[in-house]
Parts: structure tokens; C-alpha cells; sequence
């Protein structure tokens, strides 16, 4: 299944399996979010995140991603929901399939990875170049980071493959 891979203690691979848990747990909150979003009614997500920016930044208007959430969340009915429900949804999924795939170590799965994990990247650039979020920034960070460490772990399982064959 791993390539007789189990007593690779490398750097490269440890640092693998730590991007490839923190992207599945990613997908799994995304997930959880997307069937959240279905099972409450219309306008539950909005007062949640009225409450969330109240209990965070406090009554204080001079916070401005604050004020943006604020807004959103004012004008938050059903068809933003759905918006949201699907996005989760899609993300979620697309994350958790690539992960479970490179736990297989499947070779064609690595470029899917590359393309799924590269557009969620260019994903969050554009939304940064929109306007700045930590969080976001963050985000990047360990995208970057995960589709280096999957792209070093694709070159040692290719060698691997190319060396049994």
C-alpha cells in the first residue's frame, strides 16, 4: 500500500504526513461546515457570525474586517447560504479525496493534488489582492507549504515506482 514506506523517517516525509493531516483536517472542518450550513435554518449563519464579531472585536466600529462581517452577515439570506453551503461543500470534499489519495500513494493522484491545492492557492491570492486578512495569509502559508512537501514526497514515490518496475 505505502511503498514499503513505513520506516521512512525522513524530514520530507514526516513533514508530508503533517500537511496531509493538516489539509484533511481543513476539508473535514470545510465539510462539517457545508452540513451545518444545511441543517440550520436560513439566517442562522448570519446571527452566528453577528454574535462571533460582537463576543471577537467587541461594539467597536473601527475595526474594519469587523465592520465587513458586520455588513455580510446583515444581508445574509437564503441564496448566500446556498452560495456558502456549496462552497464548503466542494472544497471539502475536493481536500478530503486528494488527501485520501495521497495516503494510498497513488502516482496519478500527485498532479491532481498539484492542480486541486495550486487553484485553492490562486483562490486565496485573488481574495488577499481583494483585501487583506490574516487569516488568509496564514492560509497561504500552509498551502505553500503542503504542495511543496507534496511535491518532494511525488518525486520520492516515483523513483520508488520507477526503480520497481
Amino acid at each position: 500500500m505505502f511503498l514499503a514506506r513505513q520506516k521512512d523517517q525522513s524530514f520530507v516525509h514526516r513533514a508530508f504526513w503533517l500537511s496531509l493531516f493538516l489539509k484533511g483536517l481543513d476539508g473535514a472542518l470545510q465539510l462539517l461546515g457545508g452540513v451545518v450550513v444545511i441543517l440550520f435554518e436560513p439566517g442562522t449563519l448570519g446571527r452566528a457570525y453577528r454574535w462571533l464579531t460582537r463576543f471577537l472585536m467587541g461594539k467597536s466600529s473601527h475595526n474594519a474586517e469587523a465592520d465587513f462581517i458586520r455588513e455580510a452577515a446583515s444581508s445574509f439570506h437564503i441564496s448566500v447560504e446556498v452560495l456558502v453551503c456549496i462552497y464548503l461543500l466542494t472544497h471539502g470534499i475536493i481536500k478530503v479525496l486528494l488527501v485520501y489519495g495521497l495516503l494510498k500513494e497513488r502516482l496519478w493522484v500527485f498532479p491532481a493534488a498539484f492542480a486541486g491545492f495550486g487553484f485553492f492557492l490562486a483562490l486565496e491570492i485573488y481574495r488577499i489582492s481583494q483585501h487583506f486578512y490574516w487569516a488568509i495569509l496564514i492560509l497561504m502559508c500552509i498551502d505553500i507549504f503542503v504542495i511543496t512537501m507534496v511535491f518532494l514526497e511525488y518525486k520520492k514515490v516515483k523513483a520508488l515506482t520507477e526503480a520497481k518496475a
